[in-house]
């Protein structure tokens, strides 16, 4: 790592789910990055559903520590609405997303199964306050080393 770490908050980012397993992974990624790392400033946080919600991370980062920088790794699959247009705007970050260019019916699907996402939005409350950079990573994407897992979890199950 050539940047100074403990000028650089790191936020990994899960969906969220009501159910206990999605954290555990999450929280498993953030203690492996500790303990390779051990001069970062790391923590996991929820874009919904869960907390720590993405203000509470960010002021759990910042406190106590003179951030110049939060770097956001969603640690999803690939882009997608919650990616492009949910977390920037979470963030209060410019976001480069064009509704126009969401074809009607998956906009309207989405927005009708995720429900809980209105009523999470008691959250839109909390705030933090940081006025360093905050870059939104990519999500994980395609590569050959998720490639390898997909081929382990088909032979494990032959």
């Amino acid at each position: 790592m050539t940047s100074d770490l403990s000028k650089t908050g790191i936020l990994l980012l899960s969906h969220g789910s009501r159910l206990d397993q999605g954290e555990k992974v999450i929280k498993a990624y953030t203690d492996m990055y500790k303990e390779e790392f051990p001069e970062a400033i790391v923590e996991y946080g929820f874009m919904e559903m869960r907390e720590p919600n993405i203000p509470q991370t960010i002021n759990k980062l910042t406190e106590g520590n003179d951030l110049e920088k939060i770097i956001v790794v969603p640690v999803f699959v690939a882009h997608g609405l919650h990616t492009k247009r949910d977390i920037p705007k979470l963030l209060g970050i410019e976001s480069d997303f064009d509704e126009s260019k969401v074809s009607g019916g998956h906009s309207h699907d989405h927005d009708h199964g995720h429900h809980h996402h209105h009523h999470h939005h008691d959250h839109d409350e909390e705030t933090f306050d940081f006025d360093g950079e905050i870059i939104l990573a990519d999500p994980l994407g395609i590569d050959t080393r998720l490639y390898e897992i997909i081929k382990e979890r088909v032979s494990q199950n032959l």
